[in-house]
């Protein structure tokens, strides 16, 4: 089965996500967003969906301006099963 990959600026806040791919151009700037930790297999939470985009990687929050956020291919992860009381 295929998952669907979509850029991080469309994800839903919220929702945990995992980086496939980052699709820049310039290769410097594709460099510094792994060195602040967007690189593939990593889970990103968004918590806001405007500009700047806010998101959650590991410990530290970050803030992505749309354009960046559009070059960086995510795939959603499944929702947690919550156990019923």
């Amino acid at each position: 089965m295929r998952t669907t990959c979509f850029p991080l600026a469309h994800a839903p806040a919220g929702c945990d996500v995992r980086i496939q791919s980052i699709r820049m151009a310039d290769v410097r700037r594709t460099q510094r967003l792994r060195e602040l930790g967007l690189i593939e297999g990593r889970t990103v939470r968004p918590l806001t969906n405007c500009d700047p985009m806010i998101c959650q990687v590991g410990n530290c929050r970050l803030g992505l301006c749309r354009a960046m956020a559009r070059a960086i291919l995510v795939e959603p992860l499944p929702m947690p099963d919550r156990e019923s009381p």
